[in-house]
C-alpha cells in the first residue's frame, strides 16, 4: 500500500510543477545560477522521491524477487502444464518470463504468460507455473514464494 501512496504522490507533485510552473503562468524565473538573496535554493521534494523510483526495466514481480534474492537463478526453466500440455517457459535475469512456444517472447509477468500459454483471458501464473526439482517433483512458484517468505529469505 505504501508504494501506492508514494506513487500516488510523485504524480501529484510532477502534475503541480507542470500546472503550476510560472514559466507557462508568465511570471519572473529566478535563474538557477542566481539564487534570490545569496541562499541556496530549497530542495525541491520531486528529486528526492525520483531517486526512489526503481529502475527502468526493472520488474517488482514475485518471480524478479526471487530471481534477485538468488532463490531462483535466471535461466531456470519452469512448466505450465494445461490440458495434458507441457508449455514450456525460461526466467530471465529480470525475472520476466520468456515463453518457448511462441519462439522466445517475452512476457513481464507469469500471469501473462501463464494466459497466452494456456490461450484463456487469465492465468494464476505462480499456482499455474511449476519448476523441476532435482527429484524430478514439480513444485508451483507460489510454493516456492511462500517457503522463501518462511525462512526468511525473501
Amino acid at each position: 500500500m505504501t508504494s501506492v501512496v508514494q506513487t500516488r504522490q510523485e504524480l501529484y507533485l510532477c502534475l503541480f510543477e507542470h500546472i503550476w510552473n510560472p514559466e507557462r503562468l508568465g511570471l519572473p524565473v529566478p535563474l538557477a545560477s542566481e539564487p534570490e538573496d545569496g541562499a541556496q535554493p530549497p530542495a525541491r521534494p520531486r528529486q528526492a522521491a525520483a531517486q526512489r523510483r526503481p529502475v527502468a526495466g526493472r520488474r517488482r514481480t514475485d518471480v524478479a524477487r526471487m530471481v534477485a534474492a538468488q532463490i531462483l537463478p535466471a535461466g531456470t526453466r519452469i512448466v505450465l502444464t494445461y490440458r495434458s500440455t507441457d508449455h514450456w517457459a525460461t526466467i530471465d535475469e529480470d525475472g520476466g518470463i520468456i515463453l518457448t512456444a511462441t519462439g522466445g517472447t517475452p512476457y513481464g509477468r507469469v500471469d501473462e504468460a501463464g494466459a497466452v500459454a494456456r490461450g484463456t483471458k487469465t492465468c494464476q501464473g505462480t499456482n499455474e507455473w511449476h519448476i523441476e526439482d532435482a527429484t524430478g517433483a514439480r513444485v508451483s512458484l507460489r510454493t516456492l514464494r511462500d517457503r522463501a517468505v518462511a525462512s526468511g529469505a525473501l
